[in-house]
């Protein structure tokens, strides 16, 4: 039997360090799962948008609104419209904490993502919005609202 020398040693126990210190791999990124708008506001009113329901209802939207979309797994290619042209939004990261769901803040796990869509509604017209899964199933999500 071959002696070990004492550089191979050294490597062994290098190499081991270095594995130890080596971050853990998390789990796979979860997969878009839901997108749905549930808050329409305006100058005129905030309305709650209940699931399943595809049109405002409370008060007629107009001038500067702003859309809120809930986005549940993660996506890749977020696109916001109202009546086909692209709008500007703006994202905030929703973290698992525990039991509790609340904005990141270095905490918890990444579970999706709020967006908020500045749109100037000058009269009823369609919002969409849609978003492609991350990782498989590779798939598009799309939810629609009238907005009166």
């Amino acid at each position: 039997m071959k002696k070990a020398n004492a550089w191979s040693l050294a490597l062994i126990a290098s190499v081991s360090l270095w594995l130890g210190a080596a971050p853990a791999w998390g789990a796979a990124a979860p997969a878009l799962s839901e997108v749905r708008v549930f808050q329409v506001e305006s100058a005129r009113c905030t309305e709650a948008i209940p699931e399943r329901v595809n049109t405002t209802q409370m008060c007629t939207h107009r001038g500067p609104t702003k859309v809120s979309v809930m986005e549940v797994g993660l996506g890749n290619n977020p696109m916001g419209r109202f009546d086909g042209a692209e709008l500007n939004g703006q994202r905030t990261a929703v973290c698992q904490v525990g039991n509790i769901s609340q904005a990141c803040n270095g905490a918890g796990t990444v579970m999706g993502y709020i967006y908020v869509f500045d749109v100037n509604v000058q009269g009823p017209g369609w919002f969409e919005y849609s978003n492609s899964s991350i990782n498989g199933p590779a798939k598009t999500l799309k939810t629609l609202l009238n907005i009166r």
